[in-house]
C-alpha cells in the first residue's frame, strides 16, 4: 500500500494536480479523500470487482456515483507505475495517479492519523491427536415460567475495527437458519462492539427442541470469516432433563481485558450449564461475645459467612475453560443453581454469590478431562444477629 499519491485531473485545457495522503482504511486498503470543483470524492478499492474507483460522496460505493475506475488488484493505485489507464465514466475528464514521497505531499506531519487495531476473531480447531472425545455440545433448557433458574440464556459478542465492517449473529438448527433471528445490541461503552443474548425460551417457541449452532459471520477491514460460538442441545425444562447438572449465571458489566471489550453499562446476561454439583454450604459463623464481671458471657454479634462449592464432573476443556476464564473471572454478578437429586438443599436456585477463592483444577493422567472446584460466598452479608 502507498500512503501518498498524486492525482492528475485533466478537463480539456484545465489540468490540476492534487497530492493526497491516505486518511482511512476501506476494504483492507488505503483510501484517499479529495475535493475538486467543489465536489467531494473518495478514491478506494472495491473487493467485489477487484478494482479501484473514484466516487462522489457521501455514497461513494454506489456505482451510480462512480466517475472513474482502475482495473488492478494492486494495493497501490499507481496508474503511472503500473502502466495502466483510468477508465473515465465521463470521457471529457481524464485521471492519472502515481505514488509520491509523503514528505513532498504537502501535508507532512501537520495531520494526526489514527487507526484502530483489533484482534480478529478466531475459530479454534483442535488437532486430531487420536483422543476419543466427542464433539462439545452444551445443554440448554427453557420454560414458559418466569423462573430464571429454569431458563438458560446464551450471549455472544464481537468487536469490529470500523463502522463500515459487517457482521451477523446467526442461529442454525441442523444446518438450516432458524426463524428466530438473534438481534445485535451495541455495547454502550465500547465503540464498534456488539453483542446478542439468546433467550432459549424464545427459540423453543419459534423453532422447537433440537440441536442448534450459534455462528458469527464477519467482514472486518476486508477480512471475511466465520466463527462457531457453540453447539447447543435445546430441551424444555423438567426435573428429569436438568438432573445431574449445575449452572452458573453471570451478568457482565466491567472492562474485560481478555475480551478487549468494555462491558460497562451493558449487563450482558449469560448462563452456563454443566455436569456437576453446587452446594456443600458451610456457615463459617463469626462470634463476638462479652464476659461480664459476674463471669456471665453474653452474645454481642453472630454472623454466618456462608460459603458454597462449585464442583464439575470430569469435563473437557470446552466446559472448564469458560468457567475459568469468563464466568469466575469477569462476572459482576454471579448466581448459582443446582439440580442434583442428592443434594442436602434444594434451595440453590439463582442464589447470588461472589467468588471467594481461586478456582482449582484437578487433572487426570492419560485423560483430556479435568475437574474444576471453586469456593464462592454469599453476595450479601446480611445473615447476622446483634444488639
Amino acid at each position: 500500500m502507498c500512503d501518498c499519491i498524486k492525482i492528475t485531473i485533466t478537463n480539456g485545457p484545465d489540468i490540476q494536480e492534487i497530492n493526497l495522503q491516505t486518511d482511512s482504511i476501506v476494504n483492507g486498503q488505503n483510501s484517499y479523500f479529495f475535493t475538486w470543483n467543489s465536489v467531494d470524492f473518495r478514491l478506494y478499492y472495491d473487493t467485489i470487482t477487484f478494482a479501484w474507483y473514484i466516487g462522489t460522496l457521501p455514497d461513494y460505493t454506489n456505482p451510480l456515483n462512480w466517475v472513474a475506475s482502475l482495473n488492478t488488484e494492486s494495493p497501490c493505485p499507481d496508474s503511472v507505475g503500473l502502466s495502466l489507464v483510468w477508465f473515465s465514466f465521463f470521457g471529457i475528464v481524464q485521471y492519472s495517479t502515481e505514488e509520491i514521497d509523503c514528505l513532498t505531499c504537502g501535508v507532512e506531519d501537520r495531520f494526526f492519523r489514527e487507526y484502530s487495531a483489533i484482534t480478529l476473531p478466531t475459530d479454534f480447531v483442535e488437532q486430531d491427536r487420536g483422543a476419543d472425545d466427542c464433539c462439545c455440545e452444551y445443554l440448554v433448557l427453557a420454560d414458559a415460567s418466569a423462573d430464571t433458574w429454569k431458563n438458560d440464556k446464551t450471549s455472544a459478542w464481537i468487536k469490529l475495527s470500523a463502522p463500515t465492517d459487517i457482521f451477523t449473529f446467526a442461529l442454525y438448527k441442523n444446518g438450516v437458519i432458524t426463524s428466530y433471528l438473534p438481534s445485535a445490541v451495541a455495547f454502550p461503552s465500547e465503540l464498534n462492539a456488539y453483542y446478542t443474548t439468546i433467550s432459549w425460551i424464545d427459540v423453543l417457541n419459534s423453532d422447537g427442541i433440537g440441536c442448534y449452532e450459534l455462528k458469527i459471520d464477519y467482514d472486518i477491514s476486508g477480512v471475511i470469516g466465520s466463527i462457531s460460538w457453540g453447539l447447543y442441545n435445546l430441551k424444555p425444562y423438567s426435573v428429569a432433563n436438568a438432573l445431574g447438572t449445575a449452572r452458573v449465571r453471570a451478568l457482565f458489566n466491567g472492562i474485560q481485558e481478555n475480551e478487549g471489550i468494555n462491558f460497562t453499562n451493558s449487563n450482558v446476561d449469560y448462563s452456563f450449564r454443566f455436569a456437576g454439583f453446587i452446594g456443600s454450604q458451610q456457615p463459617n459463623t463469626e462470634t463476638d461475645n462479652i464476659i461480664y464481671g459476674n463471669r456471665e458471657m453474653k452474645r454481642v454479634i453472630r454472623e454466618n459467612l456462608n460459603t458454597y462449592e462449585i464442583n464439575t464432573d470430569p469435563l473437557t476443556e470446552c466446559f472448564i475453560r469458560p468457567l475459568m476464564t469468563l464466568f469466575l473471572l469477569s462476572e459482576n454478578e454471579l448466581f448459582i443453581s443446582d439440580y442434583n437429586v442428592f443434594n442436602h438443599s434444594y434451595r440453590y436456585l439463582d442464589l447470588p454469590v461472589i467468588v471467594n477463592e481461586s478456582a482449582e483444577i484437578e487433572y487426570y493422567d492419560f485423560s483430556r478431562k479435568a475437574k474444576l472446584k471453586c469456593k464462592v460466598e454469599d453476595k450479601f452479608k446480611n445473615k447476622r444477629t446483634y444488639y
